[in-house]
């Protein structure tokens, strides 16, 4: 606690939480704040060892409203995103304020991390501590970012909420708010260091390489890249081509119906019942 702000808050999106159970399973070792969406509107607090818990319990949906409410109320001096099945280890709050100690300019820092399926850890992402840049940080899920509060509060960033699970299009908040760190003119960095580890046994916005995959990704380039959406289209459709049943054809028709759609902001229902 510094100047009667904690140092690091994770701030984590949650979905369906009774209560603090979170805390144990997750191996939180500093202050957290759940920005948890259920049937029901709530506030509390614990206090455990020498942090605080809150949870904010809202009847609203979509990931981007949930982390945007997270930021609302965050009172770290570094806030470090999460999600729910995220398992921290045990030096991870010493080791992510030391990378911002060690890297004074940066006003993000991402992590590396594990991921593990059915309990095995099946891949792991472990970047160096370099400077990053535009064309590589598109990878990055944002619960393996930690940022200076006041420094995406100065800057005047937000997650949108048209994208990502339980949002009209179901992907894409994450590469949406490194995209506007850039655009603002933040520094980003990666860090040598693995923040925990995440279970990708279940997904709940994540239905696989469908037809609604490709038309959200086509208004997600819409949104994101107005001047180079065209390559991008082709890239997306080549990239994660082989992992879907779509023809070549029907990808590239569907990233064209997102794309064309996004102005009007029509999801791939309306799409479908307007066909």
């Amino acid at each position: 606690m510094r100047n009667g702000k904690p140092e690091l808050e994770i701030l984590c999106a949650a979905m369906h939480q009774k209560d603090f159970s979170k805390l144990k399973e997750m191996n939180v070792h500093c202050d957290i704040f759940y920005a948890n969406q259920a049937e029901r509107e709530e506030y509390v607090e614990l206090c455990f060892s020498d942090y605080k818990a809150r949870m904010f319990t809202t009847t609203e949906r979509g990931v981007g409203k949930n982390r945007n409410l997270a930021l609302e109320h965050a009172c770290g001096e570094i806030l470090l995103f999460a999600d729910e099945d995220m398992v921290y280890a045990e030096d991870a709050r010493e080791r992510v304020l030391q990378a911002f100690k060690q890297l004074p300019k940066a006003d993000i820092i991402i992590f590396g991390n594990h991921y593990a399926r059915n309990g095995r850890i099946y891949k792991t992402r472990l970047p160096k501590t370099e400077k990053l840049h535009v064309y590589k940080a598109m990878r990055y899920g944002t619960y393996v970012i930690a940022v200076r509060n006041e420094s995406i509060k100065k800057a005047g960033i937000r997650f949108s909420e048209l994208f990502g699970g339980g949002s009209i299009y179901s992907l894409g908040e994450d590469t949406d708010f490194i995209l506007q760190c850039f655009r603002k003119g933040l520094k980003l960095y990666t860090y040598h260091y693995i923040l925990g580890t995440t279970s990708k046994d279940v997904s709940t916005c994540f239905d696989g390489y469908n037809e609604k995959y490709f038309f959200d990704r086509g208004a997600f380039a819409r949104h994101a890249f107005p001047i180079s959406a065209p390559a991008y289209l082709i890239y997306v459709s080549r990239k994660f081509g082989r992992y879907s049943d779509l023809s070549r054809r029907r990808r590239m028709q569907l990233l064209i119906a997102g794309y064309r759609s996004y102005p009007k902001k029509i999801s791939y229902a309306m799409y479908q019942k307007n066909r």
